[in-house]
């Protein structure tokens, strides 16, 4: 093998940018003309009364990513990341500018349609590849990077589109013009990820095990259709809204700018807490802003349509992060092409749904005042929704309200058919599998050692897991500590097997001490945060398990 192909490409700052000035058309690169939906309804005579007609040349690019979604993902997975991107920007730019120039308003239409090609592919592949270039909190901070790019993307596109919009109806699309220069940027920084090999000498790590994998993605493309499909009444409307307000275009790019910084901002501020919402409550909560968002644009004044576009920025910027890094997780290097592919189908798709849904209810309610409130109360309902799920997930259905914590029983010979033990690598923890191994020699029972990935980190920081490719830390981790847990079975004969699941550990470890006769912990993980006596994972799991629990102190 050449000293070429040994090579691994590692991203620059140039790639980071590249990836991130192509992220800030994801949302709102079809929304860009929005401003000017009049002014081009009134250059190709089209009837001022047809607000659905109108809007398909903000609706249609999402049209066609919800209708090429998969395809061009699939094209991602089977001849390269990277080549879809570059391609799908060359589309982008030229599709974009092309309606410039166009003579008719059915042309526009098929340029907008080709325009959504470059769209989807674009999505798709930065944020599969910002999942396969970064590890660890690396990733986490690309990941708020981009979320907060994002919301930059739609400030200046939306302001610059609105200025342009007030001086002719076809300068809004000169913005697309901003495809060439990250193109050029592609060129030069961006290349396919290598795949990771495994060092000589490590056993064969099991696959990341993700129960109700399908599932969970399902759900993220639930919530990302939903937040979108409100969201997108506010852009597809906007220009009208501002005008019974006496506002010019201009403002109303400013405004929808207002709500991309809002989701810039929340979002970075967000992905830097140590301690997160779980993915249902994130969601109850995004619902909730974005109903209460909407619910104010039923007072047509200025201030408050700016307090609701901060409110609606927020709401994005905790909900777009939290379905990116769930999705990022639930994917391996194999398929998060048409992973992403699906959610950018579902993220698009509510574009177009909401062209047709809102125009229905404008029609009924007879105003946009109105028609805002009702998408406000739907908003409300989704968040209902969101917590009765969170509740009905409760991790531990088999333990009563006011459960005491208890000792675990004594370790009696033979008493024990199957042993688990919970380890995070740190000193307690490889403590416990030295007492673990010791307990299975003497009752003759095949012995489990789990290693939880921790959804807290894995959930923001994407997937650790993947079945050939489990990124840099996790791998790692993972595999350094099995080595020594097989050494440590070995000397005593004992019976081993390994296990990667993916959550939070209490709730993983609950979940698996039903398959299992004695579950054996550390006191304390790597943070050594104390709660009480031991700590708060471990009193978990004594508190909850389905068998008895041997919590391991520090062997000092």
């Amino acid at each position: 093998m050449t000293e070429t192909a040994n090579k691994v490409f590692k991203p620059n700052v140039i790639t980071l940018i590249t990836i991130l000035l192509s992220s800030m058309v994801i949302l709102m690169g079809a929304a860009v003309v929005a401003p000017a939906l009049v002014p081009i309804a009134q250059h190709f005579g089209l009837d001022m009364n047809d607000s659905f007609y109108m809007s398909l040349v903000v609706s249609l690019p999402s049209l066609s990513c919800a209708i090429t979604g998969f395809v061009v993902g699939f094209l991602a997975d089977r001849i390269g990341k990277v080549k879809v991107f570059f391609g799908c920007l060359a589309i982008f730019a030229i599709m974009g500018v092309a309606g410039f120039f166009a003579p008719s308003y059915e042309v526009l239409l098929v340029f907008r349609f080709l325009l959504g090609v470059g769209i989807t592919g674009i999505s798709l592949t930065t944020t599969a590849l910002i999942g396969e270039y970064y590890t660890g909190m690396n990733r986490a901070k690309v990941i708020g990077y981009q979320s907060a790019a994002i919301g930059v993307g739609t400030l200046i596109l939306e302001t610059l589109g609105g200025s342009l919009a007030d001086i002719g109806w076809n300068m809004p699309f000169l913005v697309y013009l901003i495809g060439v220069p990250i193109l050029i940027l592609g060129l030069i920084s961006v290349r396919d990820p290598a795949r990771m090999q495994r060092s000589e000498g490590m056993e064969a790590m099991p696959e990341l095990d993700i129960p109700n994998r399908g599932r969970k993605i399902a759900f993220c493309y639930f919530a990302v259709f939903m937040e979108m499909l409100l969201m997108f009444s506010v852009p597809m409307n906007f220009s009208a809204y501002i005008s019974e307000m006496g506002q010019s275009y201009t403002m109303c790019g400013i405004l929808m700018g207002v709500m991309g910084v809002a989701q810039g901002v929340f979002s970075i501020l967000y992905s830097r807490r140590v301690t997160k919402l779980s993915e249902p409550s994130a969601y109850a909560v995004s619902f909730l802003m974005m109903g209460v968002s909407l619910v104010l644009l039923y007072i047509p004044e200025i201030a408050v349509t700016f307090v609701s576009m901060v409110i609606m920025g927020f709401s994005l910027g905790l909900l777009m992060p939290t379905v990116i890094s769930q999705l990022s997780m639930y994917s391996t290097s194999k398929t998060s092409g048409k992973v992403m592919g699906g959610y950018s189908v579902f993220l698009n798709l509510s574009n177009f749904i909401s062209t047709l849904v809102f125009a229905m209810v404008i029609s009924m309610l007879g105003s946009f005042f109105n028609a805002y409130v009702f998408a406000g109360c739907v908003a409300f309902v989704i968040c209902v929704i969101c917590l009765i799920i969170r509740f009905r997930s409760n991790p531990y259905p088999h333990a009563v309200e006011h459960a005491s914590v208890s000792r675990p029983a004594p370790v009696v010979e033979g008493m024990y058919g199957s042993i688990l033990v919970a380890t995070d690598g740190s000193e307690v923890g490889m403590n416990a599998v030295r007492n673990a191994v010791h307990i299975a020699k003497k009752n003759s029972a095949p012995l489990t050692v789990l290693y939880v990935v921790d959804s807290e980190d894995s959930s923001i920081i994407g997937n650790i897991g993947a079945a050939d490719v489990i990124t840099e830390s996790g791998r790692k981790d993972a595999e350094e500590i099995f080595v020594k847990a097989r050494a440590m079975a070995d000397s005593e004969g004992i019976e081993m097997s390994t296990k990667v699941l993916a959550g939070r550990p209490s709730y993983v470890i609950v979940d698996e001490s039903s398959n299992h006769d004695l579950v054996v912990c550390g006191s304390l993980g790597r943070t050594h945060a104390k709660r009480a006596f031991i700590g708060s994972v471990a009193e978990t799991v004594v508190r909850y398990a389905h068998c008895p629990v041997l919590v391991v102190r520090n062997s000092e």
